[in-house]
C-alpha cells in the first residue's frame, strides 16, 4: 500500500502548495533526494551567500522573485537546506520587506515560508509515494531519511496533513492510518 491511501479523504491543496508544485514543476525531479535548493534558487537569480552574524538567517529581495539569501557557514546539509529553503519562500512569495511590517503579517509571512517550504521538500506527488508494508509502519526517521530533512521538519509537515501529531504511517489487516506514540 502507498501512502496516497492513507490522505484523509477531505485533503485539499492549498493555495502556497500549489505555487510550491509549480516551483517543482520546472524542475524534472523524480525522487526526493533530487530536490536541490541551489538549483532552484539559480534558476530564478537568487543567489546564496555565507552570512556575516554566525546565527544570522535572512535574505534581501532586488526584484520581483530576485534577491541574496544569507546562511551561516559550517551548517550541516539538512539544516543548510531547510534554512535556505524558508528564505527562498520569503522571497518567492513576499514582496514586502518584513521590516516594513506589523507583527501579525510577520507571523503571517513566516508561517507562509514555512509551509512553502515544507511543500517544496516534501511534495505530495512524492509522499503518495512511499510504500507502507503491514509488518513495518514507516515511523519519522525514515520518511526524514527519504527526504533528507530533519524529524522536526517530518512533523510539521505531517501536521499540514493530519489533525494530530504522527509519528509513524501504518498498515494493519483492519486498515491504515497514523500513530501517535505515547508518552
Amino acid at each position: 500500500m502507498k501512502f496516497a491511501e492513507v490522505l484523509p479523504p477531505h485533503y485539499k491543496t492549498s493555495m502556497t502548495e500549489e505555487r510550491a508544485n509549480h516551483v517543482l514543476n520546472k524542475f524534472n525531479y523524480k525522487y526526493p533526494d533530487q530536490i536541490d535548493i541551489e538549483e532552484i534558487c539559480a534558476y530564478y537569480k537568487i543567489k546564496i551567500k555565507p552570512s556575516p552574524q554566525p546565527d544570522l538567517t535572512y535574505s534581501v529581495c532586488t526584484g520581483f522573485r530576485r534577491g541574496f539569501i544569507y546562511i551561516p557557514k559550517g551548517l550541516d546539509y539538512i539544516r543548510f537546506k531547510e534554512l535556505a529553503g524558508e528564505e527562498f519562500a520569503h522571497l518567492f512569495l513576499h514582496t514586502i520587506s518584513q521590516m516594513q511590517t506589523t507583527k501579525e503579517i510577520h507571523a503571517h509571512q513566516e508561517r507562509q515560508a514555512k509551509n512553502f517550504s515544507a511543500y517544496l521538500y516534501m511534495p505530495m506527488k512524492m509522499l503518495q509515494e512511499v510504500v507502507i508494508s503491514y509488518d513495518q509502519p514507516v515511523d519519522i526517521s525514515l520518511l526524514a531519511d527519504e527526504f533528507l530533512v530533519s524529524e522536526e521538519f517530518v512533523y510539521y509537515r505531517l501536521s499540514l496533513i493530519f489533525p494530530e501529531k504522527a509519528d509513524a504511517i501504518a498498515k494493519s489487516k483492519g486498515g491504515f492510518g497514523y500513530i501517535k506514540w505515547l508518552d
